[in-house]
């Protein structure tokens, strides 16, 4: 089998110029041709974005199925990650996530021969060290497939938390490239990773990590892999 995945951080469809339009997200993500997209910043009737369904709206633009995780309550809608996907899940659900200066989430969605994760880590270090070891006690032992977590991790690949993340999953996507900010390259905080347990089983035939993005502060992560 051979699947292509990516992760984006589309900051609620505001671009690099500070202003919104989800059509250039919209436009972005069928270029990237993923079978999976996890995305984080997202919103959902929120005023800031003119009360819009993104993750809806973004999944029939792209005719991908769409899930979304609420992580927090904002300004009389909801903020958080989503994944859009060709294939539609057999079962999803959501775990929360500790975030000192805002609640986070991990989404976790299970189709028939894997399972995706999108997560979007806190800024501060002992939040994302917690969330670590919760993601790794809903993932580690679960599944008799392929498990796949991606998102905005908010820490360097040198960080304590990836080197921690590597004792159970292995990183796909190249830790070399930046991806952010887009509008000047400097670090990389987005990351595919794959859980250990199957890791004798899935190669990776490509990576790639964009570098020419107004759409979002962000660029997207991509790999493609086989099993």
């Amino acid at each position: 089998m051979i699947i292509k995945l990516a992760t984006f951080n589309i900051r609620a469809g505001k671009g690099a110029a500070d202003v919104f339009d989800r059509t250039r997200v919209c436009k972005k993500i069928p270029e990237i041709k993923a079978d999976v997209v996890a995305l984080q910043e997202v919103d959902k009737g929120l005023k800031r974005s003119c009360y819009m369904d993104e993750p809806t709206h973004i999944g029939q633009m792209t005719h991908m199925h769409s899930v979304f995780a609420k992580a927090i309550d904002f300004e009389g809608g909801k903020y958080g990650v989503a994944m859009l996907s060709n294939e539609v899940p057999i079962a999803t659900r959501t775990v929360p996530l500790p975030g000192s200066e805002e609640k986070r989430v991990l989404l976790i969605c299970e189709y028939k021969d894997y399972v995706v994760c999108c997560a979007h880590l806190s800024l501060v270090h002992e939040d994302r060290m917690s969330s670590i070891e919760i993601i790794e006690s809903e993932l580690c032992g679960h599944y008799n497939k392929p498990v796949f977590l991606m998102g905005d991790f908010n820490t360097k690949p040198d960080s304590a938390e990836i080197i921690r993340f590597e004792e159970k999953f292995k990183i796909l996507s190249d830790m070399a490239k930046p991806t952010f900010p887009s509008t000047c390259l400097e670090i990389c905080i987005d990351y595919i990773l794959l859980l250990r347990e199957c890791e004798d089983k899935v190669e990776i035939i490509e990576t790639y990590t964009d570098d020419d993005n107004e759409a979002s502060d962000h660029v997207y992560v991509s790999v493609k892999v086989s099993w």
